[in-house]
């Protein structure tokens, strides 16, 4: 049995029935990601190794390379996404995540040791989020979004060398890239990111929880004001607790968030998502 799947950045996703058992096939032939479909799978198998609690990474059973074409083989994990998780979850389970989320960015805190990254590394970023900004042709003629990278290049210039934790890194941890079966939760489409640090992986889950960004490329219908309260539930106790335990992350959040947002923003072409990014940008710029 062969279903295919609509996937992303150029990736065609079929489950695949081998004898009693089902398996995901993640392939592409599109030689500008080859390379990284190699990384992003070498990275889910070393993270499938350490056990969690309730958190699960689907084993990658082989990637296999020809000259054309990269193919993985992980395991196939029967799941609910996260509309339809929230929209049916109580206050229980929701606590419960919370829990399971914490205990996992922790484990990576206690494994990634405090090591000094250089300024030079945000700011030779911003310098690429920037160039591809402003060749966006829908972008790099609005005035809103001209002031947007000015404001932000004020911010990066001012920040110094950070002390922040580096090594276990999601890379993309966003709740589209969560599988939800009862109270296990499975990590899916790890990403490499310009810094291997847990930080990214708190950033890029208040990406949902503090600014919503999921819920707004879902194009199903859903209950809006549950998934708010859900979110807003979530982020509330993971700023608390990390603000509480951690004074790097009090200092390179906010920075961090904001060029996480511009680095969504400088692929934007969609009216809609575009203005959600300026004003999201913007609400960010006025907190630093």
């Amino acid at each position: 049995m062969d279903i295919e799947v609509k996937g992303h950045s150029g990736c065609q996703i079929d489950v695949v029935r081998e004898g009693s058992e089902l398996y995901v096939y993640k392939s592409s032939c599109d030689p500008g990601y080859l390379g990284r479909l190699v990384r992003q799978a070498e990275k889910q198998r070393e993270a499938a190794i350490p056990e969690y609690q309730h958190i699960r990474v689907p084993r990658i059973h082989a990637i296999d390379r020809t000259d054309g074409k990269v193919q993985v083989k992980m395991d196939y994990v029967y799941s609910k996404n996260f509309v339809e998780y929230f929209e049916q979850a109580g206050f229980e389970q929701v606590r419960y995540l919370i829990g399971a989320l914490i205990m996992y960015l922790e484990r990576e805190i206690q494994s990634s040791p405090l090591r000094t990254v250089s300024r030079g590394i945000v700011t030779e970023k911003f310098a690429d989020v920037k160039k591809k900004t402003l060749g966006n042709s829908i972008l790099r003629d609005d005035a809103g979004t001209v002031s947007i990278l000015e404001r932000s290049q004020a911010v990066f210039d001012a920040l110094d060398d950070m002390l922040i934790p580096v090594g276990m890194c999601h890379g993309d941890l966003t709740f589209s890239n969560i599988l939800f079966n009862g109270n296990n939760y499975y990590l899916i489409d790890f990403l490499d990111s310009f810094i291997e640090s847990p930080l990214l992986d708190i950033v890029k889950l208040r990406q949902d929880t503090a600014w919503l960004w999921s819920q707004l490329m879902y194009v199903h219908p859903f209950d809006t004001i549950r998934l708010r309260i859900a979110f807003g539930t979530i982020d509330r106790e993971l700023d608390r607790h990390f603000t509480h335990r951690y004074e790097w992350y009090g200092r390179y959040y906010r920075p961090l968030q904001l060029m996480n947002f511009l680095r969504i923003l400088q692929y934007a072409r969609e009216p809609r998502v575009i203005n959600y990014l300026k004003q999201t940008i913007n609400e960010q710029l006025k907190e630093l």
